[in-house]
């Protein structure tokens, strides 16, 4: 965990790895599969729900290869994550996603007289099946995959009500019928906040929701964790979005892969 803290320096790497470091907190060692030949490392967080997450060097990585052959979904800096997508590597049909990493400048964040809440609350189980909805659109949005499927849908909303049980989905709207629902894939007193997730219903685009949900949601996080760090990672290519976050006081600072399996 300290080499992975410090990695590729003590001010960026808690920052940068903290869904992987929230992971270890969480579940334990048990998580991780570590790669090294003596000085050189690799690390993969292997997420019970089929996500994996590499970091470390990448030659180290490239002669690990996986850490498992059943994963679904991978997130990662580019350097760790080519060689786990290289050709040969995964399946031919594995959708590829350039991502950016950003982080909250906290002197950039507007203050609510600026961008004024437009309504953030904890999502409760009755929002569960608007915000399996919303979940699919991102789906659709984010190019993850063809039309989802019913049994998709159905693991849509397992997941759905199981992050909203966790007090984990924000949303904006009427109870059981929200317009627009974020995430935290990370709500760590330790080493801070990762949102994820973050899906606006389309008749309710073009109105400014999605800049001022991510905003109060940068605000509460900053409210309960003092200074640490508040992340998130967005297509490259939806840069309506990077304009929404940049708004709200994150700032951009590395290319990222997302890859998708069939």
């Amino acid at each position: 965990m300290d080499r992975l803290r410090a990695y590729p320096d003590d001010r960026f790497g808690p920052a940068r790895h903290m869904f992987a470091l929230a992971c270890l907190d969480g579940m334990g060692p048990d998580v991780a599969r570590v790669a090294t030949d003596g000085d050189r490392w690799a690390l993969c967080i292997v997420h019970p729900g089929a996500t994996i997450v590499p970091t470390g060097d990448p030659e180290v990585m490239a002669v690990a290869g996986p850490p498992t052959r059943r994963w679904r979904l991978l997130i990662g800096d580019v350097a760790a994550s080519l060689p786990l997508l290289a050709d040969g590597a995964c399946p031919p049909d594995t959708r590829v996603h350039h991502q950016r990493f950003m982080l909250v400048d906290r002197d950039l964040v507007p203050p609510e007289a600026d961008l004024p809440d437009p309504g953030l609350r904890r999502a409760v189980p009755a929002d569960a099946d608007a915000v399996t909805r919303l979940a699919v659109q991102l789906h659709t949005d984010d190019e993850f995959g063809d039309r989802v499927s019913r049994a998709g849908r159905r693991g849509y909303r397992r997941r759905v009500v199981s992050s909203i049980e966790g007090g984990l989905t924000w949303v904006c709207g009427p109870v059981g019928a929200p317009v627009a629902k974020l995430d935290r894939s990370v709500s760590s007193t330790r080493w801070g906040v990762q949102l994820a997730g973050i899906v606006v219903e389309p008749e309710a685009r073009s109105r400014g929701i999605g800049r001022a949900l991510v905003a109060a949601a940068v605000r509460t996080a900053l409210e309960r964790s003092g200074d640490l760090p508040v992340s998130l990672h967005v297509r490259a290519a939806n840069t309506g979005a990077i304009r929404a976050y940049s708004a709200a006081g994150f700032v951009d600072t590395e290319e990222w892969r997302l890859a998708v399996r069939p």
